[in-house]
């Protein structure tokens, strides 16, 4: 009895969590206030953020400032545990982890090695979440970007 009180109990905190997150939702890449050295900037991307039950499933759409459109998706636990990543040709495997309520940190990799981590922001007004990421190019060199992305409604 103890474990189905147990069971309830972290039902109703996930649903809670699902409905309090402000990172579900719909998301747009504004390309004039992000930045991308050494650059170019993507042409475009939208991001849709799910609660699935276990973490948050996210799937992106963008195309690069080379035209090459990527079309990628993950569902992650926000422990740090890694996961699977579809469609991307740059990262294979990414992890979530849960800062606080507005804040989560992500680190993306490919074939084993971290290719970028993440901090992610969502605004006190829930309207604007805030990328800040550093990472290392294909070809070695490090960089650093804020991309910032505005919710749909």
């Amino acid at each position: 009895m103890r474990l189905l009180k147990l069971l309830a109990l972290n039902l109703i905190v996930l649903t809670l969590f699902a409905a309090d997150s402000p990172f579900v939702g719909t998301w747009k890449l504004n390309v004039d206030r992000s930045t991308f050295p050494p650059g170019p900037s993507p042409m475009f991307a939208t991001v849709q953020i799910e609660f699935t039950g276990k973490g948050l499933k996210t799937t992106a759409n963008n195309t690069d400032g080379h035209g090459v459109v990527t079309d990628l998706t993950f569902d992650s636990p926000l422990d740090g545990t890694s996961s699977p990543v579809i469609g991307s040709p740059s990262i294979d495997m990414i992890s979530l982890k849960r800062v606080d309520d507005r804040t989560i940190t992500a680190t993306a990799m490919k074939d084993g090695k971290v290719v970028h981590t993440d901090q992610r922001v969502v605004s006190a007004d829930g309207k604007t979440m805030t990328i800040s990421r550093k990472g290392t190019t294909p070809d070695g060199k490090k960089y650093r970007s804020t991309m910032i992305l505005e919710r749909l409604p």
